[in-house]
């Protein structure tokens, strides 16, 4: 099953806080500073650990999306230097089902 890879913008800790805290049948979500490939490679290795993803589609799914969103990816860095010091850029990864399951919840609410 193919994954998805979003990337949300520059938000507070809390924001994060509460996406992570309602992920469960989602989307995997963090936050990143400073925004690096390696990072971003080591969230999706701990995800695909836990939610029985293939690491190897994962990796591939977040590098491809570094280089398709490789023109946002640097201003979203320079953003975050300007920014104050608990802003994260936050990210979304799941599949087809974990994305359609969030769309739902949020309907509900």
């Amino acid at each position: 099953m193919p994954l998805l890879l979003q990337f949300f913008g520059i938000s507070d800790p809390l924001r994060l806080f509460e996406l992570e805290l309602h992920s469960d049948g989602g989307p995997a979500f963090a936050g990143f500073r400073p925004l690096q490939l390696d990072d971003l490679l080591g969230w999706g290795h701990e995800s695909a650990q836990s939610r029985g993803w293939d690491l190897e589609q994962v990796q591939r799914t977040l590098v491809n999306g570094w280089i398709e969103r490789a023109e946002a990816i640097l201003q979203w860095q320079r953003q975050l230097r300007d920014e104050p010091a608990d802003r994260r850029l936050v990210a979304g990864l799941g599949t087809p089902r974990d994305w359609q399951h969030r769309c739902e919840r949020l309907f509900r609410v």
